[in-house]
């Protein structure tokens, strides 16, 4: 997840890919000898370590096989992926999210991954709602890297303090009203914030929405929420910043997914949501004295899913197809491979390499295990792709949240313009 610059962002997204689209090519592996392949994705250094180590792993396996790998931040990643593949120099196997698997795949950009299934790619471990978050309109466009849920990390510190308890403990689970109190009290010590402000992120908003029995998208992929529904949420946490209990606009307006601007890290919150499979990142770069715990919810729903964190593709135009293949079904499939990659996109998608990793955890992909572990009952099944046009919406939503933190614009206003700018974004 991370913050994108503005609506011109996705409009060149789609002009590039529309390119692509017109360039695309059958690909292929070319010949019988060496060959090369560009492997990209977007993350920390935490996740470049490993990744880099699996990938060292492959090639000892299969020395005919050079693998090049590139990782950035976010918006630099996808800046630079939609220009390579708009001039027909992408990588072969590239990291995507649930924003953007459909503008790739809807643009034919990415290869259809069926005909490798129960063959050089095994899917037979993998549970069918984790591959289902790679498909669109039926095809299997991308497999998920692995399987995450939502999280609350804490520095237990900070609430301890003020003696603000934090359920943790398998079936221990808080209200809004007890979420909003315990912050409120962090903040109200003048160290830090209680919690960043999650009002930013469109994700965060779609977990509370499954709490209210609606969703962020329906199955045809048109809006699944209203303007009220979100003008409430956002009063909600409003009212958390009016007691100091979230960030403030100056920190909040900084945030991008990214652990290294995250305001826990930077000394300026106690708290954040997010993802668990960012869960190491944040152990890296703070230290071990972090916690995790549920998304707080008023309801049995608890508005948790077992999603992908990111899914991995094959370009459509890779020269080096059947290649490109063997080395994803490797960082899906094989155990040592697993134990590389640890819990660095949450905990690994096949469920006896998941066993195995999880078994001999340490530090912090132990900490995601156990909380996936304590949480499994919470943790509902997964939400399903973004349509087409998502990734704008993911962006608008968060400039107009800007809009609302720095007072250029009354909540309800600026929820109705979300709402009204998303039908744009989707029915184009």
């Amino acid at each position: 997840m991370g913050r994108v610059s503005r609506r011109s962002a996705a409009g060149l997204l789609v002009g590039l890919l529309t390119a692509t689209a017109a360039l695309s090519g059958c690909g292929g592996d070319q010949g019988d000898g060496p060959v090369t392949l560009r492997f990209v994705w977007w993350g920390n250094e935490d996740r470049a370590e490993v990744t880099r180590a699996a990938v060292e792993e492959f090639q000892r396996r299969n020395p005919d096989i050079r693998v090049e790998t590139e990782y950035s931040g976010y918006d630099a990643y996808f800046q630079k992926l939609s220009t390579q593949v708009a001039g027909g120099a992408g990588p072969d196997l590239l990291q995507l999210d649930r924003a953007t698997l459909g503008e790739y795949a809807g643009r034919n950009v990415l290869a259809e991954l069926d005909e490798y299934a129960g063959g050089p790619l095994r899917l037979d471990r993998i549970p069918a709602d984790l591959l289902e978050g790679g498909k669109v309109d039926g095809k299997q466009y991308a497999v998920a890297a692995g399987a995450t849920t939502q999280v609350l990390v804490f520095d237990p510190t900070h609430f301890e303090a003020v003696g603000a308890e934090v359920p943790t403990a398998p079936g221990e689970k808080w209200t809004w009203a007890e979420f909003a109190e315990a912050v409120g009290k962090v903040g109200a010590a003048g160290t830090v914030a209680g919690t960043t402000d999650f009002g930013w992120a469109i994700d965060w908003f779609e977990v509370w929405l499954r709490q209210h029995d609606k969703q962020l998208y329906t199955p045809e992929g048109e809006l699944g929420f209203t303007a009220e529904d979100l003008t409430g949420y956002w009063e909600m946490i409003g009212a958390m910043r009016a007691g100091k209990g979230v960030s403030a606009a100056e920190v909040t307006t900084k945030m991008d997914g990214s652990v290294q601007n995250s305001g826990i890290v930077t000394g300026q919150s106690a708290s954040e949501i997010g993802y668990d499979s960012t869960a190491t990142g944040y152990f890296g770069a703070f230290g071990p004295n972090l916690r995790l715990a549920p998304v707080p919810s008023d309801v049995a729903e608890s508005g948790m899913a077992a999603l992908p964190p990111v899914s991995f593709a094959v370009a459509r135009r890779s020269e080096h197809r059947e290649a490109a293949v063997e080395l994803l079904d490797f960082l899906l499939n094989d155990p040592e491979a697993g134990r590389l990659l640890g819990a660095s996109r949450g905990v690994p998608p096949n469920e006896d390499v998941r066993a195995q990793v999880c078994a001999g955890s340490t530090e912090a992909s132990k900490a995601v295990c156990d909380y996936e572990q304590a949480q499994q009952d919470k943790i509902g099944p997964a939400f399903g792709a973004w349509p087409t046009g998502s990734s704008a919406v993911k962006r608008d939503f968060q400039r107009t949240y800007d809009d609302v933190i720095f007072n250029r614009v009354g909540v309800a206003e600026a929820a109705a313009r979300v709402v009204q700018d998303a039908e744009t974004s989707l029915g184009s």
